[in-house]
């Protein structure tokens, strides 16, 4: 949101009515779960590629919420985005998140109750982020903030 302050001020202006698909596109921007590998069952086909059974198949959640035939301008964050629910950042099928839910609740709750006495937000430092290819996030993420 320190990123997209016009995006932070329509939030501001109607949370109640946004607060849920802004949530959405925010899991869809960060991609906590980045990567996962897993071994082909059997042999299939992906859009052309061929995959034999035994193979191992990278799994980008990260890409796949960049993708531009799923969401359009997937590099512009827009917190009204029609589909941001189609994210996949707690994995999908049989490996969804069993934590997923209680992240969105924990997400909205925070910020509905952050959002009315922010007053302002920005970077007082360079953000780090975890060096992983499993599940990642910020090392620090240092902000100057003050409130209403």
């Amino acid at each position: 949101m320190i990123e997209h302050p016009d995006q932070l001020a329509k939030l501001q202006s109607a949370p109640a009515e946004m607060m849920t698909n802004a949530v959405e596109e925010m899991l869809r921007w960060t991609a906590p779960v980045r990567h996962f590998m897993r071994t082909a069952q059997a042999d299939t086909e992906i859009l052309g590629q061929e995959i034999t059974e035994g193979e191992w198949v990278y799994m980008s959640y990260k890409a796949a919420n960049l993708d531009p035939k799923i969401f359009e301008e997937p590099l512009r964050f827009d917190i009204e985005r029609t589909n941001a629910d189609r994210q996949i950042s707690f994995g999908y099928g049989v490996h969804f998140c069993l934590g997923a839910q209680l992240a969105r609740l924990e997400l909205r709750n925070l910020f509905s109750h952050l959002l009315p006495r922010l007053a302002s937000v920005e970077l007082a430092g360079d953000p780090a982020t975890m060096e992983t290819k499993f599940v990642g996030g910020h090392k620090s993420l240092p902000i100057r903030y003050s409130l209403n």
